[in-house]
């Protein structure tokens, strides 16, 4: 089984996000600390009296709540990690696998696709398609420019998915 599953992990084609390109714990921890804090300090301005509750008053807060809400949603979203998505190919069962990798490191299979299933492949530099044999979309995966198209154009080679 690990014979196979290494087998596995050597056969796949990476997407647009690379392993280890978002940002470090402390950093996240920070954003996530301080995005809370704009959000609350946003609400909580609402909370403290002013002298008197004049329209310009009234209207610097508003403002300033909005604007300490816009930033405290900026922070906690810039903390959060994307899932990552491989292209695993499987030449013993004839499969191509779409995983993904979700931040804490487990993975699942999104979607399964045959060989036999598979009409075309189309390559660009930005994106790897493969259609049925109607012409109908049955898998996209974005890619990272020149170097993964070459990669991946290796790889459909290699399983005899793509001529030429």
């Amino acid at each position: 089984m690990a014979a196979a599953s290494e087998y596995l992990t050597q056969m796949h084609v990476k997407t647009a996000t690379k392993p280890g390109a978002g940002h470090t714990m402390p950093v996240r921890m920070a954003c996530i600390v301080f995005g809370f804090g704009f959000i609350w300090a946003g609400a909580g301005l609402w909370l403290v009296p002013g002298p008197e509750l004049e329209a310009s008053v009234l209207a610097a807060k508003m403002i300033l709540s909005v604007l300490m809400v816009t930033a405290g949603v900026g922070m906690t979203h810039i903390a959060t990690e994307k899932a990552e998505q491989d292209l695993h190919f499987d030449p013993r069962h004839r499969q191509i696998h779409l995983v993904e990798t979700m931040p804490r490191g487990r993975t699942k299979i999104v979607k399964t696709v045959n060989y036999e299933d598979i009409g075309r492949a189309d390559v660009t530099d930005s994106c790897l398609s493969f259609l049925d044999h109607t012409g109908k979309p049955m898998l996209e995966l974005p890619l990272d420019g020149p170097h993964a198209r070459l990669d991946a154009i290796a790889r459909l080679r290699s399983q005899a998915l793509i001529t030429s």
